[in-house]
C-alpha cells in the first residue's frame, strides 16, 4: 500500500496540472473543477489498488478504463456526476502532463537509448508511418460509407 501512496503524489501532480492547462486554455475557475479532481484522483486510485491485489498482467491503465466504463454504465448511481465531473476537463489537458513525466522518465534512461541508436529511429519511422496509413484507411472507408467521398 505504501507504493500506492507513493505513486499517488505523482497522480496528484498531473492531475493539478492538468487542470492547471485547462484553466489556461479555457478560463475555468480552478475551484470550480475541485469534483474534476476528486473524480480523477478516485479513478486513479481504484486502479492502482485494483493492480495491486488483483493478480494480472493488466497495466493499472486498463483497470482505470474498466473502472471509468462502469462508473459510466446507465444503471450506476455515479454516471451522471461523474461524468459531468470529468467532462470538464479537456483531453488535451490530461496529455500534456502524462506527456511531460513520460519525456521525463525516458531522460533518465538515456544510457540505454544510446545502446539502441538507429534501432529507434527506424521503429519510430514504420510506427508513424503505419498510424498514418491506418488512420487515412479509416477515415476513407468511414467517409466512403457515409457517401462524403
Amino acid at each position: 500500500m505504501k507504493a500506492i501512496f507513493l505513486d499517488m503524489k505523482f497522480v496528484f501532480i498531473a492531475i493539478a496540472l492538468a487542470i492547471f492547462t485547462q484553466t489556461l486554455t479555457t478560463g475555468t475557475p480552478i475551484f470550480a473543477m475541485g469534483d474534476s479532481f476528486v473524480a480523477m484522483t478516485m479513478v486513479v486510485f481504484l486502479s492502482l489498488v485494483a493492480k495491486h491485489f488483483i493478480p494480472s498482467s493488466l497495466p493499472a491503465f486498463a483497470y482505470a478504463t474498466i473502472i471509468g466504463i462502469v462508473l459510466c454504465l446507465p444503471e450506476t448511481p455515479f454516471r451522471e456526476w461523474f461524468i459531468g465531473s470529468v467532462g470538464k476537463v479537456s483531453f488535451l489537458s490530461c496529455c500534456v502532463p502524462l506527456l511531460a513525466f513520460a519525456g521525463l522518465s525516458v531522460g533518465g534512461k538515456m544510457d540505454e537509448l544510446k545502446q539502441m541508436s538507429w534501432k529507434v529511429i527506424v521503429i519510430f519511422l514504420v510506427v508513424s508511418t503505419a498510424c498514418f496509413f491506418g488512420a487515412s484507411l479509416v477515415a476513407q472507408v468511414g467517409f466512403s460509407m457515409q457517401g462524403l467521398i
